[in-house]
């Protein structure tokens, strides 16, 4: 084994343990976020919840904008993929519509914080418009996705002739971001799940 190789070899428990430490930050940093708000939260309480020092915090994230960003960028990419995902062997508009709140439910579940935080931003991007702009370029996934699904929606004939898919894009938000609230703020398994099956039932109605 040369000297590159056993440094190399040496090295990587650090590297992983780095990866696990900042992964436990953004976690406790959303959970945080998600409880008690941007505000409120501090690097301190964060580092604690983690257990590290407040003072290690800075290696992983220079401020809380960035630990903030770090935890709305994860939440992003988890629910853009899940939905991508669930929604890619369906045909239809309603089919698409139905797997992907059933996948945006099921991530949910996973994480209970999740809600909270997805909830809490529109309110603290306009509290701190460094934050709405920090994050605004980490949107462009979750819209890209959207807007192809119901511009090809529209191009199908699926939706009335003076639906746009702009006016579609617009409804479908609409409804996610309002099941979110909902469901954050009722916190009722069985009603969640009965406004979920409404929600499908009223989109298929009404593009049939």
């Amino acid at each position: 084994m040369t000297l590159l190789e056993s440094t190399k070899k040496l090295g990587r428990p650090c590297a992983t343990d780095a990866l696990e430490t900042r992964n436990r930050l953004v976690r406790e940093a959303r959970a945080s976020f998600a409880t008690i708000g941007y505000d409120a939260t501090t690097n301190r309480t964060v580092a604690a919840a983690a257990g590290i020092t407040t003072g290690a915090i800075y290696h992983y994230f220079p401020s809380k904008l960035d630990m903030y960003v770090a935890a709305f960028e994860e939440v992003q990419t988890m629910v853009t993929e899940a939905v991508i995902k669930a929604a890619a062997p369906c045909e239809t508009l309603v089919d698409k519509f139905a797997a992907i709140i059933d996948a945006l439910a099921n991530v949910s579940k996973n994480d209970p914080s999740l809600v909270g935080f997805v909830v809490g931003v529109a309110a603290e991007a306009r509290r701190h418009p460094e934050l709405s702009d920090a994050i605004r370029p980490l949107r462009k996934d979750w819209a890209m996705f959207m807007q192809q699904l119901c511009e090809e929606a529209v191009a199908r004939g699926e939706v009335g002739s003076q639906m746009s898919a702009r006016t579609l894009q617009d409804l479908f938000d609409v409804m996610i971001s309002g099941l979110a609230r909902f469901s954050y703020v009722i916190n009722d398994h069985e009603r969640d799940e009965n406004v979920i099956e409404g929600l499908k039932r009223f989109v298929a109605a009404a593009v049939s």
